[in-house]
């Protein structure tokens, strides 16, 4: 996804505790820890995505002045877990939020997690049209999840 923003010629700002795999004039890594809600100082970011597994999951979107797309592992739809009141907390901080939740592929007999590229596709499918809540590949029936 990150190739295809740059090639796209967006300059893309990644949030990792890895370094990145290639270098790119238009890539700016940011080392930081995604557990520390103070690690990021309040910026201008015109969009975001965010992919995150940790305590501070506010802390990325409140650095972005448009749309933040977070997404969000199948587990987001559990029928059977009580609400997180993510939306909520992201909404109290006034930022335009927005969701992609991704699911699995059901496949002959059985079902498979989303791989890389299906995952990057529909981040950038999301971003391109702009999308409030978008899920890759499927959700239900719950009980097929791999």
């Amino acid at each position: 996804m990150v190739r295809a923003l740059l090639d796209e010629g967006d300059e893309v700002f990644v949030l990792a505790r890895r370094p990145m795999p290639f270098q790119h004039p238009r890539l700016h890594p940011l080392g930081a820890d995604d557990t520390d809600a103070n690690a990021l100082q309040p910026g201008a970011f015109d969009r975001g995505v965010v992919w995150i597994h940790g305590t501070a999951l506010e802390a990325p979107s409140q650095q972005v002045r448009g749309p933040c797309w977070h997404v969000l592992e199948s587990a987001a739809t559990n029928p059977a877990r009580p609400g997180s009141q993510r939306r909520e907390r992201f909404a109290a901080l006034g930022n335009d939020d927005r969701e992609v939740i991704l699911g699995f592929v059901v496949e002959g007999n059985g079902s498979r997690w989303l791989t890389d590229e299906e995952i990057s596709a529909g981040v950038l499918h999301a971003l391109h049209h702009d999308l409030k809540r978008h899920v890759i590949g499927g959700v239900e029936p719950w009980s097929a999840r791999p």
